[in-house]
């Protein structure tokens, strides 16, 4: 794609032909040449350096974004990177297009691309006449591909029309009508193929099609020859030239259809059931990621009003300043699809037989439930006096009382940024482990209590991040009379393997977002035990052969095979021994019960998909807020739960952390035996190991930096490893060596 861009736009700007000459007077065509430019240059930089090796055709082992490699193209929603925003701009606020076209690959071998129309379910919210239009260009891009002979074009195949997070999905819910190809060929590097070295068949799950036979979705099968960077560029340019070619004959209908489109969601939004959404940030849990909420949905095209005066809707009283998200605008698709519960429909392989994926194994991403949100449905129409805002501020710093002692609450997120502004800048800290009252206010477990001189550079970043980020503080004179725990600046560590791994990429985003510092380690530094400046690991989402072997020999230049290896665990298991905490994300979990002699089980293990099935989806949880894993914690939550563990917990002093309740587990997605095998099973476990001890999260609490929600027991599993015998251990031999 990277190469295409620029040929596309040499041949709009100087083609004469009757083609381009229409398409120039008719159409505006936006060209982004490439989104993710630091990606190129990974992938460039490797290729060069490989080229003429063994190892030309590989991958590079990290991820080919500064975070988040092709989860670029998963963020749509969410808009927590740099580029999706400053694209969602253009696509949401600036120019409204009516049609979108991302360009990608690779197509299922051996098509040589892949273009719409798309394969089932369709998302319920979508306007049927987005799904129409998808249709009609996909089969003027057939068309012209079969004039022009170029075979093994597929279709209907893997790609649904369910998920609100991709480039090509994201504009069904804004009217616009999305378009993905991929094309075969993903190297400079040409290959031969002989058909008779073609699978029997292609394809995913109920969507399997003969290779070299014509079928419907097929009708041209590719049969072999030399596969090259220049056709894959040719492949993209045509399909390109027959989107631009069915725009410029159709730009009536596309542009009346994207009116209509908008003026029916603002009749049906109107007329209500929902008719608006209301959110009150004197509600909240943690009202800074109410407003994170709000403001996500600016980034996607949502009107946000703000009320100027109290008023009462749905039975409920709201005072001023609460903010009211109409169901009558022109992206209702969007916002309904962001704020409702989702049922993705049950579809099986064959009748009987397993489920059948959904698409990127996403069923249910209801926004306010994943980040913690409070907010009232309200679906007869009522009268508000109100103003529309293009942003939604932080809420108003809470910073009350007088005296030397600040004491944070530990409900809000960024919490844990004003804890390293004021430990770095050289304030005592604090912690409670149980619930007390001072000046008549009640305060959690796991309250933060901030000392220090009168006008020490540590209160003052406290009180100046709880102005950035509108958090509670409360100054008194004393401290609370309770139990409290020491809290040190934790030296994190997260593992990053050469098989790249999204997951730690996300890890290392959310970490600079919060201000949390951490290092990396490689597999060489595990297998060496080169970690003595570590208090705590992080095993992020990824598999136990990942981990433990990495990529096999051969397969990658040699300093980037193997994984930590039986050497490494010997030395994860003496660093855990010693005082150290080791915690693990979802199937990450497999490598530390593998290696690890603890009292806990997999609760799933060798249950098939038709006994258990869950993809992405998220379930009710029930949290201990007691527990300093869950200090901050509401007592139910979301877990966003993508195939992932829970645990048996048999004794041995595991604690249980958080568990999946007795019954109505599912808050929006998809399940299949759900209740019969995850109901009161444990979800986030803490097991002493020797002096130090393990902390198991099944699930991913910080998916993609969306389930805000779930980010505290992520964090509090972290500093909660300053406390342990490990670090306490270090400082008195940094101690001794001072003196």
């Amino acid at each position: 794609h990277s190469q295409f861009a620029p040929h596309l736009a040499h041949h709009m700007a100087t083609d004469e032909s009757e083609e381009s000459r229409r398409i120039r007077d008719d159409v505006l065509l936006l060209l982004m040449p490439i989104m993710n430019p630091d990606g190129h240059e990974i992938v460039v930089d490797w290729y060069r350096e490989h080229l003429g090796t063994d190892y030309e055709t590989t991958r590079p082992p990290e991820v080919y974004h500064q975070y988040v490699g092709h989860d670029i193209n998963r963020d749509w929603f969410m808009f927590r990177q740099d580029e999706t925003r400053v694209v969602a701009e253009q696509l949401y606020h600036e120019w409204l297009p009516q049609i979108v076209f991302n360009h990608h690959q690779t197509a299922p071998f051996p098509a040589r691309i892949f273009i719409p129309p798309f394969a089932d379910p369709v998302n319920p919210h979508i306007d049927p006449r987005v799904v129409r239009g998808v249709n009609l260009v996909g089969e003027h891009m057939s068309n012209r591909f079969a004039a022009e002979g170029m075979p093994g074009v597929v279709s209907g195949m893997a790609f649904t029309m369910w998920w609100n997070g991709g480039m090509r999905t994201a504009p069904y819910f804004h009217n616009q009508i999305g378009i993905l190809s991929e094309v075969g060929h993903a190297s400079p590097t040409p290959a031969d193929h002989d058909p008779g070295d073609f699978p029997a068949t292609f394809g995913r799950g109920s969507n399997i099609i003969p290779t070299l036979e014509p079928s419907i979705h097929y009708p041209d099968p590719w049969r072999g020859g030399r596969a090259s960077i220049g056709q894959a560029v040719q492949y993209h340019l045509v399909s390109s030239l027959g989107t631009l070619d069915v725009a410029q004959k159709n730009k009536e209908d596309f542009l009346y259809n994207f009116y209509a489109m908008g003026r029916d969601a603002i009749r049906a939004g109107e007329a209500g059931g929902p008719f608006a959404y209301v959110v009150s940030l004197e509600d909240q849990h943690d009202a800074g990621e109410a407003v994170e909420m709000l403001n996500t949905l600016r980034r996607g095209g949502i009107e946000v009003e703000r009320a100027t005066s109290g008023f009462t809707a749905g039975g409920r009283s709201y005072p001023a300043g609460s903010y009211i998200l109409r169901a009558g605008q022109a992206f209702r698709a969007h916002l309904l699809d962001m704020m409702e519960p989702h049922e993705h429909p049950h579809r099986e392989i064959y009748p009987g037989g397993p489920p059948e994926p959904p698409y990127g194994g996403l069923a249910g991403y209801t926004l306010p439930f994943q980040m913690g949100v409070d907010f009232a449905r309200v679906d007869q129409p009522f009268e508000v006096s109100s103003e529309r805002v293009a942003w939604v501020d932080a809420p108003e710093s809470r910073i009350t009382g007088s005296g030397e002692v600040l004491l944070l609450s530990s409900m809000e997120n960024r919490g844990f940024t004003a804890l390293h502004r004021a430990l770095g800048e050289g304030a005592t800290v604090s912690r409670t482990a149980e619930r007390f009252t001072v000046d008549g206010t009640d305060f959690a477990a796991g309250t933060l209590v901030v000392e220090g001189a009168a006008g020490s550079g540590g209160l003052e970043g406290v009180e100046e991040a709880a102005r950035e980020h509108g958090l509670t503080v409360h100054r008194t004179t004393d401290r609370p009379a309770v139990s409290l725990r020491p809290v040190r600046a934790p030296r994190i560590a997260t593992y990053q393997s050469y098989t790249v791994n999204m997951d730690e990429g996300w890890t290392r985003w959310l970490f600079n977002h919060y201000g949390i510092p951490f290092r990396t380690l490689y597999n060489q530094e595990i297998r060496a035990g080169d970690f003595d400046d570590v208090d705590v690991i992080l095993f992020t989402g990824q598999s136990a052969q990942g981990i433990l072997h990495g990529h096999q020999e051969g397969r990658m230049p040699p300093r980037f095979t193997g994984g930590v290896s039986e050497a490494g665990v010997a030395q994860l298991q003496e660093f855990v021994r010693g005082g150290g905490r080791l915690v693990a994300l979802d199937d990450a979990n497999d490598f530390l019960l593998e290696h690890f002699d603890v009292p806990v089980g997999n609760a799933l293990e060798g249950l098939s998909n038709e006994e258990f099935y869950i993809p992405g989806s998220l379930l009710r949880l029930d949290v201990d807020p007691a527990h300093p894993v869950a200090f901050g914690m509401p007592a139910e939550a979301a877990a966003f739960f993508q195939s992932s563990r829970a645990f048996t917990v048999d004794g041995g002093g595991a604690e249980v952390v958080a568990r999946y309740p007795a019954a109505d587990l599912l808050l929006s997605g998809w399940e299949v035996g759900a209740q019969e095998h995850l109901a009161e099973q444990a979800a986030v476990v803490r097991v002493p190991y020797g002096a130090g001890d393990l902390v198991l999260i099944g699930f991913r609490p910080q998916f993609r930096a969306q389930p805000a929600g779930t980010f505290k027991l992520l964090f509090n599993a972290l500093h909660g490893a300053a406390e342990g015998a490990r670090a306490a251990a270090v400082e008195r031999m940094t101690e001794l060596e001072a003196r």
